[in-house]
């Protein structure tokens, strides 16, 4: 009885057998411990917690010690308690049996929970960092300099946490019959700590005769989209990589200083969504797309009714990719991708998503993208404030999101010649100061000139 009793709490052995003192030496200790993690779960939240033991290489190692030295104490207690009680000899097989099961638990599960700790850790190490691959990575091939030209080498301003910190998400469709990636999602985040506020911008992925942010803000060609600026940037004298040039080229026109990028593919969209169980969206007009492209030999068609849905993985990029349903185009896509965006972080927010951590992580690893702005080789979005960041996504009031979708209805842009569009630049100046204040970009300067070609 006395080392069951162990087994169940440190302590409880001594304390049965009239052995007090001895009793709070095992007990006090360990319920300190356990004071202190339910302490830092309740300040922290689950999620965030598990986020830091993921991702946090220290706090990780830290759980694993205590796991292992609460183990280890355990089988001390019991040991002591088995010892001190004097047993009768026709029971003796029978208390070494159950004494050998108890140890075996305490050592099976210790470890266990201590080697998920550790893996998990290891995981987190390993996945945030993720550099470019697969069919994005040529992108990514920084230009020869010309004879007597020298490059800078600017270095990345890692944001404080009371500091702005502005990312581009991108989506990108790679089919095999292409040379070249097209982004056709494009989508600035920016959190301001001193308002609490988040400032969402979508830009067309048909957005053409923009100017270029570098040399003389030559306009490019009303054949060139910005979905496809990465291809076309060598041609225009881009001292930058293919996708960096993009991803300038995008702080220039919405007018906010990028920090961060990330470039997902479709499938690892898919899969991300599947992993939290799927998303519940509020699709404002029902949908009847009949030459939506399942891109798996499914017969076309997406058809989706108004209102609440729940949504898998399958369902969610139709949701976001779909644009031929009548009344529909590319603006009513891109506001849905900013509604996805932000539903599937309220899901992965919640606590029951707190032991999918690692393989939400392993999901990302293996097909999104993140670095630095500028490109600078091995920098990365900071791991160690991935769980300060999840803290703050979860402490934005809804009121405080902006979300803007740069359309035709929004007085933003206009349509050109093939459905093309054509962004206003100083309409998106004055937007830039709006969301972004003293910080944007085109604070204190004159509104750019109108670049569209003329009617």
């Amino acid at each position: 009885m006395a080392a069951l009793l162990s087994f169940l709490w440190p302590g409880l052995g001594q304390l049965y057998t009239g052995k007090r003192r001895l009793a709070a030496v095992f007990a006090v200790p360990a319920l300190l411990v356990v004071l202190v993690l339910v302490y830092q779960v309740w300040q922290q939240g689950l999620l965030v917690f598990g986020t830091r033991v993921v991702v946090q290489r220290a706090v990780g190692l830290a759980v694993v010690a205590i796991v292992v030295i609460m183990g280890a104490w355990r089988l001390v207690s019991v040991a002591l308690a088995f010892t001190s009680v004097e047993r009768r000899p026709s029971r003796r097989i029978l208390d070494r049996l159950v004494l050998g099961a108890l140890v075996a638990i305490i050592v099976v599960s210790h470890l266990a929970v201590g080697g998920v700790a550790l893996a998990a850790s290891n995981l987190g190490d390993s996945t945030i960092n993720s550099k470019p691959a697969g069919p994005i990575a040529s992108d990514f091939i920084k230009p020869t300099p010309l004879p007597g030209q020298s490059v800078v080498e600017a270095t990345p301003n890692t944001p404080e946490l009371t500091q702005r910190v502005t990312m581009l998400f991108t989506g990108y469709d790679a089919a095999p019959s292409r040379d070249h990636v097209l982004y056709d999602s494009l989508m600035v985040v920016s959190y301001d700590p001193k308002t609490n506020s988040v400032q969402m911008v979508s830009v067309p992925r048909d957005s053409t005769s923009f100017p270029l942010y570098f040399g003389k803000h030559q306009v490019v060609s009303h054949t060139v989209a910005i979905n496809s600026l990465a291809k076309a940037a060598a041609s225009y004298g881009s001292p930058d990589s293919g996708y960096m040039t993009l991803v300038n080229e995008v702080s220039y026109l919405v007018g906010i200083k990028i920090d961060y990028f990330a470039a997902m593919d479709l499938l690892t969209f898919v899969k991300l969504i599947d992993l939290v169980g799927g998303i519940d969206v509020d699709n404002p007009a029902a949908i009847d797309d009949w030459e939506y492209d399942w891109l798996d030999g499914s017969p076309y068609g997406f058809h989706l009714a108004a209102g609440l849905q729940h949504l898998t993985g399958r369902n969610a990029l139709a949701y976001v990719r779909s644009r031929k349903s009548a009344g529909d185009n590319d603006f009513g896509r891109s506001s849905r991708q900013q509604e996805v965006l932000m539903d599937l972080m309220h899901k992965m927010a919640k606590p029951d998503q707190v032991l999918k951590i690692p393989e939400i992580l392993s999901t990302l690893g293996s097909g999104l993208a993140t670095g630095c702005v500028p490109d600078v080789a091995g920098c990365t979005f900071p791991a160690d404030r991935l769980p300060d960041y999840v803290s703050i996504g979860q402490n934005v009031p809804k009121d405080n999101i902006k979300q803007v979708v740069l359309s035709v209805s929004s007085n933003y842009s206009e349509y050109e010649a093939g459905g093309q569009v054509c962004l206003f630049n100083d309409k998106l100046a004055q937007l830039s100061r709006q969301l972004f204040g003293s910080e944007s970009l085109w604070t204190g300067k004159k509104d750019p000139v109108d670049s569209c070609p003329a009617k």
